[in-house]
């Protein structure tokens, strides 16, 4: 019995970690598809890597929009479109086609 009840505290203990899980910054460009860049242990730290990610495009010479309630942006000029998002590490982008989710 005891032997019993420790498995599932342990399973309650795993779901429970896994649910907090970690973050992935996702990024792609007009002729890439996503990609995992980044993993983090919380999503605050994947929002602000995603926000450098952003300035660091914008120094480019794109207009870079941004949305950090949702954890995404946006980047655009004449030539090129480059987007990013934070997800939850359970998702995955990489069969996304285009934009955004």
């Amino acid at each position: 019995m005891w032997i019993l009840l420790a498995r599932i505290y342990l399973l309650v203990i795993a779901t429970s970690a896994s649910a907090e899980g970690t973050w992935k910054l996702w990024m792609m460009g007009a002729s890439s598809p996503w990609d995992s860049v980044g993993t983090f242990p919380a999503r605050a730290q994947c929002v602000e890597a995603m926000h450098k990610e952003a300035q660091a495009i914008e120094k480019l010479g794109l207009k870079v929009t941004e949305d950090a309630s949702g954890g995404s942006f946006a980047a655009t000029d004449a030539d090129r479109d480059i987007r990013g998002q934070c997800l939850p590490d359970t998702e995955d982008l990489r069969g996304a086609k285009g934009g955004q989710r």
